[in-house]
């Protein structure tokens, strides 16, 4: 079985609990996650969220990082708690369109660009099924 890369995108302030449970299903169902590495938040009250591994980084360098990884992965996961995406998650969204990556969330984005771009699923699970029937 081959394995399926992924992004995580949206707001890594908002909700955190459920962004870290997220991720940990993404992994358990056998996700190579390609971006972010791992959710050690040293910083969860600044405006722009780094990792432990990322203090050093500007925040043009962790998105340039995010976008190149974006651009190797099968699927966009997009954490948006009661729709909110924020600036950066926006843009990543744009930018997974732009390639043509699939884009899979919990909670419809309230932008209503969005409306018919971000496949709703109940589960990450469900998500990558989706995906593996495809191929």
């Amino acid at each position: 079985m081959q394995v399926i890369r992924c992004a995580l995108s949206g707001s890594y302030r908002r909700d955190f609990r459920t962004l870290e449970r997220d991720y940990r299903e993404l992994v358990a169902n056998g996700c190579q996650i390609l971006s972010p590495h791992r959710l050690d938040i040293v910083n969860p009250e600044e405006a722009f969220v780094k990792d432990g591994a990322e203090v050093d980084l500007s925040a043009y360098e962790i998105e340039r990082h995010h976008l190149l990884a974006l651009r190797q992965a099968d699927f966009l996961w997009l954490h948006c708690p009661n729709g909110y995406i924020g600036v950066s998650g926006a843009m990543e969204v744009g930018y997974a369109l732009a390639l043509g990556i699939p884009i899979f969330a919990k909670v419809q984005p309230n932008e209503v660009v969005f409306e018919r771009q971000i496949t709703i699923v109940p589960s990450v699970f469900m998500a990558i099924e989706m995906l593996r029937t495809e191929t």
